[in-house]
């Protein structure tokens, strides 16, 4: 039997395929014999969890339980033999690790452990995490750049085909590497050339249609007749150097139409145009076979070439080093395991010695995530399933968003097929609240021909739920300094103004004030957003109020943005790294050009004899002080050297705002000082690199937003979301780099059609009768509405949307059509369903569906501080001088400066002219509030302070100023207060003052203040702010 069950998001998926386990042992089929495969450690867990806990809650309940009530609604006329349970429940206990859970990678591990790794001679090994492989990926690098042959073949594979750049060289082999599952499937075979006629010749035929066009209208043919960028080929008069100017010029051609559309439209030469049209089609295509059989042809072989190189370098580094991704393990596993001599299969299906190796046979298979599933792995399994007597696989196409590691979306939608297979789908969500299911099924519903959706039903208890959407962004606002604008009548200057000030230009601050103004239980909170730097600048809109959060990451602190230039420095100046100089000098420290690189890589022993003291010149003056500096650190002493990097390298500049690449370059110091030598410290962080200790900071607070990438969300659910959007119109690659195309049978068997090509060429596809590049983009495509669905299906009670507008609203278009004609269009329908909105106008300001709620909160909300890095690197004598001076004095100085500015601001409170009846009267006040706390010199002292601050700002204290003294400001159910607000009516300007008696000014806080009463006055006044210093 096989069933495939289609899961949408929150249907349950886990607790079913647990209930099918269950069924599969009230069967009477042996636990030893049911394999389960998940795509994550998280969910095996879970699905072992579930297991048990049915099958406890079946043998207490009996009956009346209701997951034995579960199992009756899935298989009719189910019987219980609680005998039988009991007995099969203390054999799993005995025996767990015979219970055969396991992730999709750990299973494939197991297969290259017993059978692969020994043919090998592999007998201990270690797996490592993709992001770990990168020393591998820079070793075949290194291995290139000292091996002059391998060099060569890299320059000239790249000659014209990527920037010169370290991480480009690096991110090519990356490449290579990642995509090596396509090159195991393909079965290479000599291309023949393509029939090409003379180019020459079918371009004249092209311009003589034109030229019966021309004449027909009276005209003579000229470079009128041409656009501009063709207007050149009529000078030329030999064919040799007609045909050189078409090849060198072929993209142009491919692009566009060589002829003037103003002087083809007349009616009478209408058919001459189409034939126009025809014989162009005919050139284009002789055109691209001709750059096919040129250049195409050999670039593919030499792909082959050098890919055969990179995979060599690379399977010699790792037998050696014995450390394999999980990417690696399946990409070894596949290429033996068809082999005869390993016996792992018998025809088409696994033998009985695969089952001798794994321990045991295997009748039931359930698969979860199949959507996930890589082809590879599809491939690796399918002997497997072939053989079970009962197959479960469970997943969600809409949910498939692996495609750059391999997943295939298309396999699970037709898996039925291809299995023979049963199909059912999963139609109740659990984890959503109403109005969350109200939006998401019009939303998705019908959005795309080549996306299915059903629509899915909630629970029936679930009936809240609450949904939000603003619409904002800088594309939205209308350009008031064009000359268009300046042609408008009044009333639509008018309007354009109102409406630029009704838009919320920057959707991530806004974010973090909705937080802190709508909710208090951060723990529940998670903002989603497409990419890092998007989460990256949305944390430190949270820093600036405070909000505490988890921006978490697996990597080590030496891979941190910040650190990673620093340690490639220190990895030079210890090991002579040549590479890793080159990454120190292409930093966003040091930001070298390509000039300078391009001479590195190309001088690189004269380079290395400088750098070692010898007399060399360096052509280029600025690289040459450059490197002069960094052959003068080596001369420093370790302590010396990391007072250096501190100020001489720009560090604090560069990371100036950035509290996250602070605190990582804070840790990464603080490490460093606990050493006296370089050598010391770097094999340190050699030995210890992806230990828990040197793992990236970030936030550990309990109750605090959590922000990922929605790669990460996927799988999980929270009670509160907010996500980031940015629709795209960006569909396939820009930019010259390698392509990797298969085209596979409908049974994903084997690989029909294959191209390596490169991005530069996927223009010709169309002329060459290829699809690889439209089937990608639409790939592409369908991906990214998968990547929208996952995002919008994670939230339990509360979904807030930040959409940032991708355009400016087309007037021209009707007013629910403003994305006409671009790609993201129908984002546009679907947000006009799901908001229940005629236009998306009506989503500038927030519209919200439902009723907020929110669980109560955790715990008190708490702050993050960073240290200083400057006083971190002071001398450590001084350091211990300060330490003891403020272990005496620390607490008093702080609370008297503390009520000094206290009294300061209360004095200031009743100043609005500095008149004398004013300060004689702020001063009583303040002798009587704060007289016995401070004392009588203190307090003459601080009086003395308010008057030259007075004087020094006096145009503050004018009369032209209508003055409020801690005027309170309320927005958002929020109370604010302001320390001086001042009016000038008759210059409509307003001004915001802020007293400062300390250290921190919180720019935030003044943009938020002018935000808030602009927001009340409209654009009628000008409205300034300032901090001053007391």
């Amino acid at each position: 039997m096989i069933n495939i069950l289609k899961a949408s998001a929150g249907t349950g998926k886990t607790y079913r395929l647990s209930l099918e386990y269950l069924a599969a042992l009230l069967r009477g089929e042996d636990f030893e014999e049911i394999v389960v495969m998940t795509f994550t450690r998280k969910a095996t867990a879970e699905i072992r969890e579930r297991v048990l806990a049915h099958i406890e809650d079946i043998l207490e309940r009996e009956e009346k339980s209701e997951v034995f009530d579960s199992l009756k609604e899935i298989y009719e006329g189910f019987e219980l033999d609680l005998n039988l349970l009991r007995e099969v429940y203390q054999r799993m206990l005995e025996n767990k690790d015979k219970v055969r859970i396991y992730t999709i990678d750990s299973f494939i591990n197991n297969i290259f452990k017993k059978a692969i790794a020994p043919y090998l001679d592999i007998y201990t090994y270690e797996i490592i995490e993709d992001d770990q492989n990168t020393e591998t990926i820079e070793g075949i690098f290194k291995e290139i750049l000292d091996n002059r042959e391998y060099f060569t073949l890299m320059e000239k594979f790249l000659k014209d085909n990527t920037e010169r750049d370290v991480d480009n060289y690096i991110g090519l082999i990356k490449n290579l590497i990642d995509e090596r599952w396509k090159f195991l499937l393909i079965k290479p075979s000599n291309r023949s050339a393509r029939a090409v006629g003379n180019l020459v010749s079918l371009f004249e035929q092209c311009l003589d249609t034109l030229e019966e066009i021309a004449i027909d209208r009276g005209k003579e043919l000229s470079p009128a007749f041409l656009k501009k960028d063709f207007k050149d080929y009529l000078n030329l008069s030999s064919v040799e150097d007609k045909e050189e100017y078409i090849i060198r010029n072929y993209k142009v051609f491919i692009k566009n139409e060589f002829w003037n559309g103003s002087k083809t439209r007349a009616k009478a030469v209408a058919e001459l145009l189409e034939e126009l049209r025809g014989s162009y089609e005919v050139f284009r295509e002789n055109l691209a076979s001709y750059i096919y059989n040129t250049e195409m042809i050999s670039y593919e072989q030499e792909v082959f070439n050098f890919s055969k190189m990179i995979f060599a370098i690379y399977d010699k580094i790792k037998f050696k080093e014995k450390s394999f991704t999980h990417s690696d393990i399946s990409n070894y596993t596949y290429h033996y395991f068809y082999q005869e001599e390993l016996s792992l299969l018998e025809g088409k299906v696994v033998s009985d010695y695969f089952f001798e190796l794994l321990g045991t046979e295997v009748k039931t298979l359930f698969i979860d995530e199949f959507q996930d599933t890589s082809v590879l792995q599809w491939k690796i399994l399918k002997p497997l399933i072939d053989k079970c007597q009962h197959v479960i696989a469970v997943g969600d196409e809409k949910q498939s968003i692996y495609g750059w590691r391999g997943g295939e979306k298309k396999l699970f939608a037709k898996l039925d097929q291809i299995l023979d297979g049963t199909s059912e789908s999963l139609s109740t969500c659990y984890r959503s609240e109403k109005e969350i299911i109200s939006f998401v099924n019009p939303f998705f519903k019908g959005i795309y021909d080549n996306w299915y959706y059903e629509d899915v039903k909630h629970l029936a208890k679930k009936d809240g739920g609450y949904v939000q959407m603003l619409l904002g962004g800088n594309s939205l606002l209308i350009n008031t300094e064009t000359k268009v604008f300046q042609k408008l009548s009044k009333t639509e200057q008018q309007q354009a103004l109102e409406f630029n000030d009704k838009v919320i230009v920057n959707l991530k601050e806004e974010i973090a004030e909705s937080i802190q103004e709508k909710l208090v239980n951060y723990q529940k909170i998670a903002i989603l957003a497409r990419g890092n730097n998007d989460l990256a600048e949305i944390a430190r809109e949270l820093d600036k109020l405070d909000i505490p959060y988890i921006l978490e990451s697996k990597d080590s602190l030496i891979d941190h943005q910040a650190v990673k230039p620093i340690y490639a420095l220190l990895s030079y100046l210890l090991y002579n790294d040549y590479f890793q100089l080159l990454r120190f000098l292409r930093s966003d420290l040091i930001n070298l050009n390509n000039q300078g690189l391009k001479y590195l890589l190309r001088n690189k022993e004269l380079v290395e004899g400088y750098l070692r003291g010898e007399e060399s010149t360096i052509e280029l003056s600025d690289l040459g002080q450059l490197l002069a500096e960094i052959r003068g650190l080596k001369l420093l002493d370790f302590n010396k050297l990391s007072n250096y990097l501190i100020e001489g390298c720009g560090l604090l500049d560069t990371y100036q705002g950035n509290t996250g690449a602070l605190k990582n370059l804070y840790s990464f110091f603080k490490l460093m000082k606990d050493f006296n030598y370089l050598k010391e410290f770097m094999d340190y962080l050699g030995e210890n690199k992806d230990s828990q200790e040197l793992k990236q900071v970030g936030a550990k607070e309990s109750n605090a937003v959590k922000l990922m990438t929605i790669h990460k969300s996927k799988g999980l659910s929270f009670e509160t979301e907010f996500f980031y959007w940015k629709p795209s119109s960006s569909r396939g690659n820009n930019g010259d780099q390698l392509e990797v195309y298969l085209n596979f049978d409908d049974k994903f068997e084997h690989v029909e059609d294959y191209l390596l090509s490169n991005s530069k060429y996927n223009s010709l596809f169309e002329y060459l009768g290829y699809d690889f590049y439209q089937q990608a983009q639409e790939k592409e495509f369908v991906e990214e509405i998968n990547n929208i669905y996952v995002a919008l299906t994670r939230p339990e009670r509360n979904l807030f949307i930040y959409l940032e507008a991708p355009c400016k609203f087309n007037e021209k278009n009707n007013e629910n059509d403003y994305w006409k004609d671009k790609s993201y269009k129908l984002y546009e329908d679907a947000i006009l369903a799901g908001m229940r909105v005629n236009s998306l106008q009506e989503l500038i300001e927030a519209k919200s569906i439902g009723v907020l709620s929110q669980a109560r909160v955790a715990e008190e909300k708490k702050n993050i501080k960073v240290a200083k890095l400057r006083d971190y690197f002071a001398l450590v004598e001084d350091i211990v001088e300060e330490d003891n001076e403020l272990d005496k004095d620390l607490d008093l100085n702080k609370e008297l400066k503390r009520v000094e500015g206290l009294a300061i601001h209360y004095y200031l409170e009743h100043i609005k002219y500095n008149t004398t009846v004013e300060k004689e009267y702020a001063q009583s006040m303040v002798l009587a509030k704060y007289g016995n706390m401070l004392g009588g010199a203190k307090i003459v002292d601080l009086f003395k302070r308010v008057d030259d601050f007075i004087s020094s700002h006096c145009e503050y204290f004018a009369e032209k100023w209508e003055v409020f003294t801690e005027y309170e400001l309320e927005a958002n159910h929020q109370l604010h207060r302001i320390d001086r607000l001042m009016v000038d009516r008759a210059n409509k300007e307003i001004m915001i003052l802020d007293y400062k008696s300390g250290d921190t000014k919180q720019e935030s806080q003044l943009e938020r203040y002018q935000r808030i009463i602009r927001k009340k006055l409209g654009r009628e006044y000008e409205i300034k702010a300032e901090f001053l210093e007391l």
